[in-house]
């Protein structure tokens, strides 16, 4: 491990608070590795260290990589944080070292981040890779699977590629895990924004066999005579 890795892990280890650790424990349902710090500590520490890798994408993908494979969601952040700052820099070209990352990923609040905000920057100028997003839907991991559809949120929002996001909500429809239920339902209700009448027409057709989670997630921001939801 690198020592600008080892210097921002001893520092979020300082700044550990016992207390919100705890909270955060009980909080996520999943296991968890946390010092217990809080977003606005977490982008104090990106700040803080952001200069040592400024204007050097390789050095902060290296960094990234590192403080994602601690499975620490803090230091995760902060890697991820970092990274932010290069986001216009990201293409094609890093989709096969993040999906890597993926691996790395154990938690919903690191998956969304990671996804959301950087693989989405892939996929959104060069859309030939939602094929090898479509791949992910059948993955045993269930991080995995909930970033295939979180990668597509912020593209969703925007209206644009609704046929994939179809293709690949088709993969999820039926998944009995929680955590990609919530993926696909929220993926399905931004692109609902947009489209009403395809998402309120593409739920009738899945409401026999799709779990209500789901359901309910995907019809949020339709209007209500256009909602799709389980009746006992």
């Amino acid at each position: 491990m690198s020592k600008l890795a080892k210097r921002i892990i001893e520092e979020a280890a300082r700044r550990g608070d016992p207390k919100r650790r705890d909270d955060l424990l009980r909080y996520f349902k999943e296991p968890i590795e946390t010092y217990g710090l809080s977003q606005s500590q977490n982008k104090e520490l990106a700040q803080l260290f952001y200069s040592e890798v400024k204007g050097d994408l390789p050095a902060a993908l290296a960094l990234t990589e590192e403080l994602l494979a601690t499975g620490n969601m803090d230091v995760s952040s902060v890697g991820l944080k970092i990274l932010d700052r290069f986001r216009s820099k990201l293409g094609a070209e890093h989709f096969p070292l993040f999906d890597k990352w993926v691996e790395y990923l154990n938690n919903w609040a690191t998956t969304d981040h990671f996804t959301a905000h950087h693989i989405s920057e892939c996929i959104r100028d060069n859309p030939q890779l939602v094929e090898q997003l479509i791949t992910w839907t059948g993955s045993e991991n269930r991080w995995r699977r909930r970033a295939s559809a979180v990668t597509l949120v912020p593209i969703a929002r925007k209206g644009m590629m609704l046929e994939e996001v179809l293709r690949l909500a088709d993969r999820l429809m039926m998944d009995m895990d929680d955590m990609v239920q919530k993926g696909v339902g929220w993926v399905l209700k931004e692109a609902s924004r947009h489209h009403p009448q395809e998402i309120h027409e593409y739920l009738q057709r899945w409401k026999p066999k799709s779990p209500a989670l789901i359901l309910r997630y995907a019809s949020e921001k339709l209007p209500e005579e256009l909602r799709v939801l389980k009746t006992r």
